[in-house]
């Protein structure tokens, strides 16, 4: 498919069906946008299309997409601009699907689309004035639309326009109260015309659903009620004298009991009147006014109290109105704090990220200490002009000053202690008091789980957003305008991006000074978690207003310290030094800090005192807060020692000019202080207890860890003596360690400052009191087992209760606290975490492997994955079994638990009991792991279809577009470029997704690959652009790459990382050096057509392309030239090409479905191309050994090839329900990932590949016709694999081999009569006779027709053969002379896509894409009558009742038309239950069924008296059904369909009223329907309320069939998967599913 111009279009994958996409052979039209420096490109081109083109428009503020196809031979016409997205046009058929949109725009949309299908004849498509006719009127409707959409978004800032207004016009509260649906005057119709666009205003808007509700329902009470606030309007009018002449003689009164003794009556009635009115009121405000039997009550209340006040005037009680009113602005306002709290939700958000401005904890600077710094910052957050006063420079007498003025951003820097902390907290506290809008956010190394960089900027966000009312509307107005929330981003770049830095440059600015605080940055998570948060933030400086200011502390570390450099190179920011403070300023506030700590204690230290302690301090606040404590501290349990002792060892430390060094001294010193006469059994336990501490994997409790190290606690003693001396020894560390008092065992114990575990670790500096930590990970391994094996609280089937199997774990009432009970803090810990300290630990003992063997393949097993499952942890523990893996000893074990976690991991994270009810009853045979699942008896039981291994499919990933590319680095990181612009990480061996989806692109990622180290990512787009990711930070390395003008299809790196090499469909190949981002040299030129793959040799001196010129063209490096000539052998575009390991061998794939494997050295094809596939070959990739090669098709399978043999390994892979794109090898090769159309990654276990076995016979296409011979013994199916297959329909096997002989696709197969002809129709323009006893064609082909052939049909006495044409005619031929019988039949003006003769012959049906049915008689070859309309869309298929008294017309506007053929009128309304398309009709034998087939996978049956759908639909084909037929018998029906199989139904009455009953459900209306295998939901079958019932694995479903099917033709028999649900306990009974085995029980 040539293009016309530079600006024309290819073509590829992607079917419309109604209301989603679908897979099938056909593709997706992709336009390409003008070159960017090209204001406007319109270019018109033609194409002939040879098969049926699917595609989608894209257009408008609210991308509005529709779906169209075109079918063969047809002239397609594409007018492009850079306004439009895409824009294809189709003198044929548009079909409509569902959109955001009401009917009006709906209607407006289809008026433009219809200009864009005007119908063209060929002839009219070379005429340039008619095309650029079509174009200009097509743009000018498409400007209209687009005005359209604008004006509709506009409808979604409404909401609250409405209630505004209502509130206002409530102002006049007289009119209110006297009528209160006059208080929306004007609105009603306003609310009408809102309600009425309400369901596209809750998909546009965020809030909308929330307002349309509310308006909603006023708008019903105001009507119903109108009656009600009549009578309570008069009743308040006549009250309002009264009233008046009361409050003017109590406001004249002098004392109080006059006023009751002489208005008393008259204020009792009033009470009562404001009494109903306040009750009317706060019923309409609480309960909505839904209970009509209150109206009559107040309507009576209030004639009643009118009587009494007849003789008052009309004015309203000024008081009662100003308490109406109010009630409507609480009102408003309750329903504002509401939505703004819903909204707002969405966000992440840490609570304790300002606890230390709130706790009551004094962590703020001493009064008079740190003056000079907090003064500075203090004048610096609002903007004052401000230097700072640091040490002064060497040699030079000049003050040294530090100019803040014009700095954004400040970051504070210095080592552990020195008092940042202090000054942030200081500084948050004084402009809170200030009135200053701040926010901040302390980071916390214990506290990562909910303190981390993923809720940094949203948790800031919300923080000034609850100081001021704008920023708080504006962030309102950000965080609804986000299309995406549920999809939580956890990047802070996006955050800061979406929210915070838009809240600051919007509404913000008109803010005099807004501050923010991020505090001990150091401590949010290592270097990987911090990369994007540094990335952030070094980056804030130039983008924010002139009125923010960013103060940052953290510690120096290498990272921060780089991510600093690079942030001082931009405007406005600065790093400021602790240490670079006048170090005598920093002294006089130590001393002043130290004397108020110790002044108060019963020490009274000297002058001379104080000043030693602050000169020993060296500058460091952390050394002086720790003496301090520690002199002072009562509450460690040694109060025999004084103060004073404790100060003279303070005092006797050691001090250098290193502040770590002096810091650590003084830990050693306490330790020495409180240890140092200790014996060494001691001594042993307290190192103990302190390397758990550090070791510990979070931050864990005193009692936990007394719990864990209970077998390690036996010989220090007695347990309970040495647990009260553990508790001691932690108490002498209170100075130190937070949570060590005895009191409180249960709080998790913390260091005060990180520095001290960091102190216990230096060997160097601190040989005695060094904890070993690799020899604590193995004594953590080994309580952690022991705590799971026999602690108090062991591993336990059903360890919480849980009272059902239906509900998911987050549903359960009260699990939280059932957690807690059962499992408790230390199993946790230990389920959580005795992997990763078994992986770092040294000296592992046999019998912690033993333990670790017993845990992996017994039932503890299970009740592990439980405690897992209930945590929320299930994805943790795949990765502890990876961790496990390495692990000698354990890993077959650990790979085979792996194997279970993984493929389990969808059942298992959602509902714990179905580790036992879905996960066990499906273990394959043979894994070691069906020995654990012997006592749980009464789950599902699996008849047939069982799997004897676990399947080559290990885990699917669902995703929300197309997946083009896959690509796996060395360390086993899965990266997918999708349709939708996304960039998605994956760990290959748990399948958990990394991080949130990466986001630069514009346009689809065509190619994604992972430099050889694997830290750098490199993506292809539609948007013309190449972009590099850090793959640790998942940021964005540099800009994008800019130089093609078209679609960049593939990027590859050189081994070396060193070079980047792109192809795209400008034809051009470019080189890039990774480290500049720089082009290397001019573009590479010799295609003629797109580029559509790149690869490198492993050496970096060669480079591959593929093109769609169907060349190979190898290039110097180097050189930068062509190396030889291009390689040719391919009939089609090349897809893929892929180099060896060893650089010896290329592989290219090709739209001719073949493979070529090139000998590189000689340039020449390495023997005959590899032929399997039955669709183009998108994706070739080589395994890292080079044995082994795949191969991704659009066929949807994946096969794999020995390379030395050139035969296939096993069977093709299945999985994929659509265009298998790209598939990559794990760097060990023992995993392939493939991506595809159908919107999945699959991870294959290539091991686990099955041997290949005979083939299955079959189609490898579209089936698009089958017959059953009259007898019923044989059948017929026709496809566009341009085969047809005859069956033995009772042993459903193949009679022979195919019929080939068109030379196109198969559109229709008909048997005779008498059985003896089979006749074809075909693509080619032809229709072919067959023998039916020798198999063979009977003559030459029948020959007439100018345009495919869609369908041939028998007369009954075989006579006569009729067959319908794309050229609008139909056929009679006389089939013993194998000759026309007359002229063709003309009067459709449309393709003919059906006929079908009357059982006597005398009448011809035809069915047209005219949307026409005509009938013909025969005899007279003419019209009989005018053609029957009724359909609005193409009719694809008709049919005759047996009697010809009724015929069934099927159309592509979803509707079934029965005709009465005697009068040609429709018998009553269309048959309607189809979602999409009918493609096929047909009758049984008797006429008193009939079946319909769609576009939507089901064939319904019709009961012909009634009129009505007959039992369930017929479910289990995975693409739409095209063609069926009756067994002459009518109990069984065939169908074929797109998805290329052929299957036989069982349509008896007894089976079309089956049920399938679960009768263990405690319910009777747990009985599924016979097609439930179709309805599953990501494989759950569920109950009538969305119980969970079964968990269905992939590999089952596509073998697990409608009970009503009897068989898939072609298909190994022994592969159909038959659950039986009789023994299986469900809901409140599923633990009875534990069936203990008796105590004498073995395995075999």
């Amino acid at each position: 498919m040539d293009p016309v111009s530079s600006a024309s279009f290819e073509i590829r994958h992607v079917l419309y069906t109604s209301n989603k996409i679908k897979k099938s052979r056909s593709y997706r039209v992709c336009v390409e946008w003008s070159p960017p420096d090209v204001d406007t490109v319109s270019t018109v081109t033609t194409h002939k299309i040879k098969a049926p083109i699917s595609g989608s428009i894209e257009w408008g503020p609210l991308s509005i997409k529709r779906d169209f196809t075109l079918l063969p031979q047809t002239i397609m016409i594409t007018i492009q601009e850079r306004a439009l997205h895409i824009l294809p046009w189709s003198p044929l058929s548009f079909h409509k699907v569902s959109c955001l949109a009401d009917q009006h725009l709906e209607d407006q949309i289809d008026g433009i689309l219809g200009v864009a299908m005007v119908v063209t004849q060929p002839e009219a498509a070379s005429e340039p004035d008619t095309m650029m006719g079509l174009h200009q009127e097509a743009s000018a409707a498409m400007g209209e639309a687009q005005k359209s959409l604008v004006a509709l978004h506009k409808h979604s800032t409404q909401a609250y326009d409405i209630i505004d207004s209502t509130v206002s016009q409530s102002n006049n509260l007289a009119q209110f109260t006297t009528d209160f649906g006059a208080a929306f005057p004007g609105t009603i119709s306003a609310v009408e015309g809102f309600l009425k666009i309400g369901g596209l205003l809750a998909e546009v808007h965020p809030i909308a659903k929330v307002v349309v509700d509310v308006l909603n329902g006023a708008y019903t009470i105001v009507k119903a009620n109108a009656l009600v606030d009549e009578k309570m309007g008069a009743m308040l009018s006549s009250m309002n004298e009264l009233c008046t002449l009361t409050t003017q003689y109590v406001s004249s009164q002098k004392q109080e009991h006059l006023v009751y003794q002489k208005v008393e009556t008259i204020l009792l009635n009033i009470q009562q009147a404001a009494t109903l009115v306040r009750a009317y009121a706060e019923h309409k405000k609480k309960s909505g006014l839904k209970c009509p039997t209150y109206f009559t009550s107040f309507q009576q209340d209030a004639e009643r109290l009118l009587q009494t006040f007849s003789e008052l005037s009309s004015q309203l009680n000024a008081a009662s109105v100003a308490d109406a009113f109010v009630n409507i602005q609480v009102i408003k306002k309750d329903v504002e704090h509401l939505v703004k709290d819903s909204v707002f939700s969405a966000l992440p958000y840490a609570a304790d990220a300002a606890i230390a401005l709130h706790d009551g904890s004094d962590k703020t600077c001493l009064p008079g200490t740190r003056t000079a710094i907090l003064d500075g910052l203090q004048a610096w957050a609002v903007g004052g002009s401000v230097s700072v006063a640091l040490n002064p420079l060497p040699n030079s007498s000049v003050p040294n000053m530090l100019k803040l003025t014009d700095t954004s951003v400040l970051w504070l820097m210095g080592v552990a202690g020195s008092g940042k902390s202090s000054i942030a907290v200081s500084l948050a506290k004084y402009l809170h008091s200030a009135s200053v809008c701040t926010a901040y956010y302390r980071f916390e190394a214990a506290k990562q789980h909910n303190l981390n960089p993923s809720n940094l900027f949203t948790t800031i966000a919300l923080q000034l957003a609850a100081q001021n009312a704008i920023l708080e509307a504006h962030l309102l107005k950000l965080v609804r305008s986000a299309k995406d929330l549920q999809k939580r981003s956890e990047d802070p770049r996006e955050q800061w991006e979406r929210f915070l830095l838009p809240l600051l440059k919007g509404d913000a600015t008109t803010l005099s000074h807004i501050a923010i605080i991020i505090d001990a940055l150091d401590e949010s998570g290592g270097v990987g978690m911090r990369k994007k948060l540094l990335k952030a933030l070094t980056s804030l400086s130039p983008l924010l207003p002139s009125t923010v200011r960013i103060l940052i502390t953290t510690r120096a570390e290498l990272d921060i310290l780089d991510a600093v450099e690079t942030a001082k190179k931009l405007p406005n920011a600065l790093t400021l030094f602790m240490d670079a403070l006048p170090n005598q300023s920093t002294k006089n506030d130590i001393y002043q800090y130290v004397k108020y700590m110790l002044e108060g204690s019963p020490l009274m230290p000297t002058l001379e005192q104080l000043d030693q302690l602050s000169d020993k301090a060296q500058l460091s606040f952390q050394w002086a807060s720790t003496a301090c404590l520690y002199i002072v501290n009562q509450d460690d349990g040694n109060q025999a020692v004084h103060p004073s002792k404790r100060l003279k060892k303070v005092l006797s430390s050691s001090s250098t000019a290193d502040s770590q060094a002096t810091l650590y001294n003084l830990y050693y010193t306490l330790m020495d202080a409180q240890f140092g006469h200790s014996k060494a059994e001691d001594l042993e336990l307290l190192k103990l207890l302190l390397g758990f501490l550090v070791a510990a994997r979070k931050p864990i409790s005193l009692a936990a860890i007394m719990q864990i190290l209970y077998i390690h606690l036996s010989q220090y003693g007695k347990i309970e003596d040495v647990k009260l001396e553990a508790a001691r020894d932690l108490g002498l560390l209170s100075s130190v360690i937070a949570g060590t008092r005895s009191d409180v065992l249960g709080t998790p114990l913390l260091p005060l400052h990180t520095s001290f575990f960091e102190f216990l670790q230096d060997s160097a500096r601190n040989p005695k009191y060094c904890v070993d930590i690799p020899q604590t990970h193995r004594l953590f391994t080994e309580s952690c087992l022991a705590v799971m094996e026999s602690g108090e609280m062991k591993l336990k089937f059903n360890i919480c209760q849980l009272p059902t199997s239906f509900l998911p774990n987050s549903s359960i009432p009260g699990l939280y606290h059932l957690i807690e009970k059962n499992i408790g803090e230390t199993l946790s810990y230990a389920c959580h975490f005795w992997a990763s300290h078994l992986v770092v630990a040294i000296n592992v003992s046999a019998d912690i492997l033993s333990g670790v063997k017993a845990l992996l393949s017994t039932a503890q097993f299970l009740y592990w994955l439980e405690v897992m499952s209930l945590t929320g942890a299930s994805p943790a523990a795949a990765l502890s079994l990876v961790v496990a893996q390495p692990t000698s000893g354990i890993t077959a074990f650990a790979k085979e638990a792996l194997v279970f976690a993984t493929y389990y991991a969808v059942p298992m994270a959602l509902s714990t009991p179905h580790i036992y009810l879905s996960a066990l009853p499906i273990i394959p045979i043979m894994s070691p792991l069906q020995a654990i699942g012997k006592e749980y008896k009464r789950t599902v039981l699996i008849e047939s279809g069982q799997l004897t291994q676990w399947p080559a499919l290990r885990h699917v990933s669902k995703q929300q577009s197309s997946v083009e590319s896959v690509a796996v680095s060395k360390d086993g990181v899965v990266a997918a470029g999708l349709f939708d612009g996304a960039i998605l990480l994956w760990n290959m061996q748990t399948g958990e997704q990394l991080g949130d989806a990466l986001r630069g692109h514009s346009g689809s990622v065509h190619s994604v690959t992972f430099s050889h180290d694997g830290t750098v990512l490199a993506s292809g787009s539609w948007d013309q652009t190449i972009q590099l990711w850090d793959v640790q930070s998942q940021a964005p390395k540099g800009d994008p790459l800019r130089g093609h003008h078209g679609t960049v299809y593939s990027v590859a790196f050189s081994h070396d990382g060193a070079i980047l090499a792109s192809g795209s469909y400008d034809k051009t190949i470019w080189l890039w050096d990774v480290q500049s981002l720089a082009p290397k040299g001019n573009a590479l030129r010799g295609h003629s057509s797109t580029v559509y793959s790149v690869t490198f040799s492993l050496d970096g001196a060669v480079l591959a392309s593929g093109s769609w010129d169907q060349t190979i063209q190898l290039w110097d490096v180097q050189s930068q030239t062509p190396k030889g000539d291009p390689l040719r052998g391919h009939s089609g575009w090349v897809h893929s090409v892929a180099f060896s390991q060893d650089g010896a061998l290329l592989a290219s794939g090709s739209d001719d479905q073949t493979i070529q494997l090139w000998d590189v050295q000689s340039q020449t094809p390495k023997g005959d191309p590899l032929r399997g596939h039955s669709g183009q070959v998108n994706s070739v990739a080589f395994s890292h050994d080079g044995a082994f090669l795949a191969s991704g098709s659009s066929d949807q399978t994946i096969q794999l090839w020995d390379v030395k043999s050139h035969t296939p390994k096993g069977d093709p892979l299945r999985g994929h329900s659509g265009l298998v794109n790209s598939v990559a090898f794990s760097h060990d090769g023992a995993v392939l990932a493939s991506g595809s159309s159908d919107e999945t990654i699959h991870l294959w276990d290539v091991q686990s590949q099955t041997p290949k076995g005979d083939p299955l016979r079959g189609h490898s296409d579209s089936v698009k016709s089958v017959a059953f011979s009259h007898d019923g013994a044989v059948l017929a199916s026709g496809s566009w694999d341009q085969n047809i297959w005859l069956w033995d329909v009772e042993s459903q096997m193949p009679k022979g081999n195919p019929l080939r002989y068109h030379s196109g696709l198969v559109n229709s197969v008909t048997f005779s009569h008498d059985g003896a002809y089979l006749a074809s129709g075909s693509d080619d323009q032809t229709i072919q006779l067959w023998d039916m006893q020798s198999h063979t064609p009977k003559g030459d082909p029948l020959r007439g027709h100018s345009g495919q052939v869609n369908s041939v049909a028998f007369s009954q006495d075989g006579a006569f053969l009729a067959s319908g044409s794309n050229d609008k005619t139909i056929q009679l031929w006389d089939v013993q002379s194998h000759m026309p019988k007359g002229d063709p039949l003309r009067g459709h003006s449309g393709h003919v896509n059906s006929v079908a003769f009357s059982h006597d012959g005398a009448i011809l049906a035809s069915g047209s894409d005219d949307q026409t049915v005509q009938l013909w008689d025969v005899q007279s070859q003419t019209p009989k009558g005018d053609p029957l309309r009724g359909h609005s869309d193409q009719v694809s298929s008709v049919a005759f009742s047996h009697d010809g008294a009724v015929l069934a017309s099927g159309s592509w506007d979803h509707t079934i038309q029965l005709w009465d053929v005697q009068s040609q009128t429709p018998k009553g309304d269309p048959l309607r239950c189809h979602s999409g398309p009918v493609h096929s009709v047909a009758f049984s034998h008797d006429g008193a069924v009939l079946a319909s087939g769609s576009w939507d996978q089901t064939i319904q049956l019709w009961d012909m008296q009634s009129e009505t759908p007959k039992g369930d639909p017929l479910r289990g084909h995975s693409d739409s059904v095209q063609s069926m037929a009756f067994s002459y018998d009518g109990t069984v029906l065939v169908s074929g369909s797109d998805d290329k199989t052929v299957r036989l139904w069982n349509i008896t009455s007894s089976a079309l009223s089956m049920v399938v009953p679960i009768p263990n459900a405690q319910s009777p209306t747990f009985q599924l329907s016979p097609s439930w295998p179709a309805l599953l939901d990501d494989g759950w079958l569920k109950g009538p309320n969305d119980e969970l019932i079964f968990w269905v694995p992939p590999s089952y479903r596509k073998h697990l069939y409608d009970e009503r099917l009897i068989a898939v033709l072609g298909e190994d028999p022994s592969a159909r998967v038959r659950l039986n649900f009789d023994n299986m306990v469900l809901g409140e009974d599923w633990a009875k599913c534990y069936t203990p085995l008796p105590t004498h029980y073995t395995s075999c």
